[in-house]
């Protein structure tokens, strides 16, 4: 791999998890980077968050101690019909390093966090709060905060998520996030009330993904820090909780106990282990034309410029791949324009095509109990192009799972296997 040639000061606008993966990244590779944050303290909420190979293989690379983080590993990924139990298919994840060339975590999204803001601050990570951006000179470039503060550098990187307000400066297309029609419960149950069940408890001592699948919903769950808890993310049609001003809401277990009464056995049992949770509005945007400003010198990554919906599991994962790749191309002997620009040329296409194939998920695991629903289940359980679920296919799967960002070189051979595999697919 190619390494620094140059040494940029680098200011990215975000410390988030693509923020802080993008910023150890390029600090490790002789840069100087600073990274500002609107937020008061650096404490990330949320829940579970799953690691896949093509993302483990990269924070592993870059210093964050994963052995040292509370984890679990998923073995398979197993989906069940959502009213009597029953086993859709179930894809075994035993054999994930020897065919990924990485592990496959299951983790808590602050531990997550935590450890790459402990590896950014070991490799001279400059992260500051408190710093609110209102403006950017995007020639400077620079970035303005509400208190009047000026930060200048070679290179700004808007890692400001999904309601960036750097990414319609730099498009020059005022944006809105789009609602899906969809919210996600994020739940966390103590790992002890479901071992205490026969039932439930092989959920924690036969570690996997489950998702459970039924009409308007399906509920993804995994243990996660060693099992001490039980991690659930609910996406459901909305029944207008949320608000364009308001993303966020607190849901309780009784509503949650009488959404999925009818759902199998262990469902209604997990929701009545449920305390109060946070409701979430799953927005996405249309995708992006460009990823980079003309004056060469501005760049966006991760949500800013492809927010994901949670269907994959590969959000964080495709703004770590977004730091590797922008790693590499600073790397070569090109000036910084040339560089972005490759980057974007890069990134953006596989970006792209997993952003849209998350919402094409978002309907393939809502289908109405039926006909469709008969074929949709038949076909999840096929190793071929036909198989609905992105990375039910070996070929997909090795496509998403065993790609390095880092080998840019590697980059377009796997677009082009992707592409045949879609082409002969519809």
């Amino acid at each position: 791999m190619p390494a620094a040639k140059r040494s940029l000061n680098i200011l990215i606008v975000g410390a988030g998890l693509g923020g802080l993966a993008s910023g150890l990244a390029l600090q490790t590779d002789g840069h100087k980077v600073t990274i500002i944050d609107s937020t008061p303290e650096f404490a990330e909420a949320g829940a579970g968050i799953r690691v896949p190979p093509n993302s483990s293989r990269l924070l592993i690379r870059w210093g964050v101690d994963m052995e040292k983080m509370k984890k679990s590993t998923s073995n398979k990924y197993h989906f069940i019909r959502w009213q009597d139990g029953d086993t859709i298919v179930k894809v075994p994840f035993d054999n994930i390093v020897e065919t990924h060339g990485a592990p496959y975590y299951l983790v808590h999204r602050a531990d997550l966090h935590e450890g790459l803001l402990t590896a950014a601050y070991k490799a001279g990570v400059t992260v500051l709060n408190k710093k609110r951006v209102i403006s950017y000179d995007f020639d400077a470039p620079s970035a303005t905060t509400q208190d009047g503060e000026v930060f200048s550098a070679d290179l700004v990187i808007g890692a400001d998520g999904i309601k960036s307000i750097a990414r319609p400066l730099l498009t020059g297309q005022p944006d809105i996030p789009r609602d899906t029609g969809d919210v996600a419960y994020r739940i966390l149950i103590p790992g002890e009330k479901l071992l205490a069940d026969p039932e439930l408890a092989p959920l924690i001592t036969d570690p996997c993904t489950t998702s459970w699948c039924g009409p308007e919903a399906h509920l993804v769950g995994y243990p996660i820090r060693n099992g001490e808890m039980y991690n659930i993310v609910v996406c459901a049609t909305s029944h207008n909780e949320t608000s364009d001003e308001v993303w966020v809401v607190k849901g309780d277990n009784r509503e949650l106990c009488e959404r999925f009464g009818k759902w199998e056995p262990r469902v209604q049992k997990l929701c009545a282990l449920t305390g109060d949770f946070m409701k979430w509005r799953l927005c996405d945007l249309p995708i992006l034309t460009r990823w980079v400003h003309d004056s060469g010198k501005v760049a966006l990554l991760g949500d800013s410029c492809h927010p994901m919906l949670p269907y994959l599991a590969q959000g964080a994962a495709q703004a770590f791949e977004d730091a590797a790749t922008l790693r590499q191309c600073l790397a070569l002997d090109l000036d910084l324009k040339t560089a972005l620009n490759k980057y974007e040329s890069i990134r953006r296409p596989r970006a792209s095509l997993v952003q849209e194939k998350t919402r094409e998920h978002q309907y393939i695991l809502h289908i109405e109990d039926g006909e469709e629903q008969k074929v949709r289940d038949e076909t999840m359980r096929l190793n071929a192009v036909e198989n609905p679920v992105f990375w039910g296919f070996d070929d997909r799967r090795k496509w998403l799972f065993s790609h390095d960002a880092e080998v840019l070189e590697k980059e377009g051979a796997n677009w082009q296997v992707a592409s045949r595999a879609e082409m002969k697919a519809h």
